[in-house]
């Protein structure tokens, strides 16, 4: 999806979660503006060991719908905080950013224009926002520009090693509920078999290894 070309917001505005899922990292294009006095950083966001911050700011569409767009990372000074103001104009602008899905840790308790998380539904209870999507926007470009901008995240990676990782993963899940299925539908044949006929004996007591104490009783009972 990373690479496709925008599709128009609106086609995707009203998608359920499980819907939107297969749309994530998809361009997108919209037109609106920013609600700058809305801007948030969202904090402990470092890159290449240096902290800083993502700005996130709610737009909302021509169509009066918010999404939150989040701008690119602002690096952190030497008191921690945002070592650069990149609030954007208020201005019309038209957005080409790329899909991206709520994180899933809420927001805790942060200082007056900071958050913790890109979770919406706790965005939308920090900013007292009714934003609906199930998804946020990460900022390609916007027409017309800023003279300066946060730095755009880069480009996710999936390698090879990724790959092999994954499908190892899948076949070590497979096996295992396959083992899983195939002990209890043994435990399962095993416990009638005990229902059903009264002398039965169990397999695991029957490979059990004979102890001289089972000896023993065994001997005890053929004198009785």
């Amino acid at each position: 999806n990373y690479d496709k070309t925008a599709i128009d917001f609106g086609s995707i505005s009203d998608l359920n979660l499980d819907q939107v899922i297969a749309y994530e990292w998809t361009p997108v294009q919209l037109q609106g503006k920013y609600l700058t006095e809305q801007e948030l950083m969202v904090r402990n966001r470092p890159i290449a060991g240096q902290p800083g911050f993502l700005q996130i700011i709610p737009f909302q569409l021509s169509t009066g719908e918010l999404v939150i767009v989040e701008r690119g990372w602002i690096p952190a000074d030497s008191d921690l905080a945002p070592a650069v103001s990149m609030t954007p104009g208020s201005e019309p602008k038209i957005l080409t950013a790329r899909v991206r899905l709520s994180e899933l840790t809420p927001n805790r308790d942060s200082p007056d224009g900071f958050a913790t998380s890109i979770h919406l539904e706790s965005l939308n209870e920090l900013l007292g926002t009714s934003v609906e999507q199930q998804f946020y926007l990460r900022l390609i470009s916007e027409s017309p520009g800023e003279p300066s901008s946060p730095q755009p995240l880069r480009k996710p990676t999936l390698d090879e090693g990724n790959h092999l990782s994954y499908a190892v993963q899948w076949i070590l899940f497979a096996l295992m509920g396959f083992f899983a299925l195939f002990w209890a539908i043994r435990q399962e044949r095993e416990y009638r078999r005990i229902e059903k006929y009264p002398n039965y004996v169990p397999r695991s007591v029957r490979n059990r290894k004979r102890t001289d104490a089972d000896v023993e009783d065994e001997l005890l009972d053929a004198k009785n």
